[in-house]
């Protein structure tokens, strides 16, 4: 097996670049993402409801959260930890209610472990996805970022790993959870498969708090379209969308 670093070709990284230049100050940060939509590789949907809300977290691992009904007998499965877990953190230390964390990336399972973390924390070393099995993590192409994906990515294939996955219901089963509060997902690709069931089998959560990666070069933006409207046609409705479209938060009363 390679044990070369993996680094993303000059044409990606100029690209990459330039993105991010532009994405620094608002008016071109708005202006790039609007040409997104226009050119089809994002979309953007207002609200369709107004709670009471609130972001918990740090700019990068925030998620937007609507206050109604949490207290501390609140579940949240936060799924896709990475190495910010500043979301969970912060709703336990406010309402001291529950967080079930998720993350079979094993960077992120050892520097999870090394924290001091609150006793409200469990971590469980295995991810989510639509169904339970065995699956194949593909590892970023940037070897300085920590996130895999179960999808497609030729340039790091020859890298990947073999990691536990189980659906939702499986988890709730085991866990003898009949509704959850908070389902959070950054699960770089899998999020599509998770809201399949959801809607399939119609399990009870609250809220569904989504970073969509239809920005992947495998994931048309018509699936993050088509999970949303999926979800609207089971009850949820978006009240919050983040300013590059991707984090989507929902809530079904």
């Amino acid at each position: 097996m390679s044990t070369k670093p993996n680094r993303p070709s000059l044409f990606r990284r100029a690209g990459n670049f330039t993105l991010n230049t532009l994405n620094r100050l608002p008016p071109t940060r708005w202006l790039t993402f609007r040409i997104r939509c226009l050119t089809g590789f994002e979309f953007y949907m207002r609200n369709q409801v107004k709670p009471e809300k609130k972001i918990f977290g740090t700019k990068y691992g925030g998620h937007c959260v609507a206050l109604e009904g949490l207290d501390s007998s609140s579940v949240v499965y936060s799924v896709g930890l990475g190495f910010d877990i500043s979301f969970d953190l912060e709703l336990i230390e406010t309402y001291g209610l529950t967080v079930l964390g998720f993350d079979p990336t094993p960077k992120s399972i050892e520097h999870i472990q090394s924290l001091e973390l609150p006793g409200k924390f469990k971590l469980f070393d295995y991810g989510m996805s639509g169904e339970d099995g065995v699956m194949t993590f593909n590892p970023p192409i940037d070897s300085t970022h920590v996130s895999f994906t179960t999808t497609d990515r030729p340039e790091t294939s020859d890298q990947s790993i073999e990691v536990q996955m189980k659906a939702l219901s499986t988890i709730m089963a085991e866990n003898q959870h009949q509704e959850i509060d908070i389902l959070k997902m950054d699960i770089e690709g899998s999020e599509y498969g998770v809201i399949d069931e959801i809607c399939k089998k119609n399990i009870s959560v609250k809220q569904i708090l989504i970073e969509f990666h239809h920005h992947f070069s495998s994931i048309p933006v018509r699936r993050t379209k088509d999970a949303i409207s999926k979800l609207n046609q089971n009850g949820w409705k978006v009240f919050n969308v983040s300013e590059n479209g991707h984090e989507i938060s929902l809530f079904r009363e």
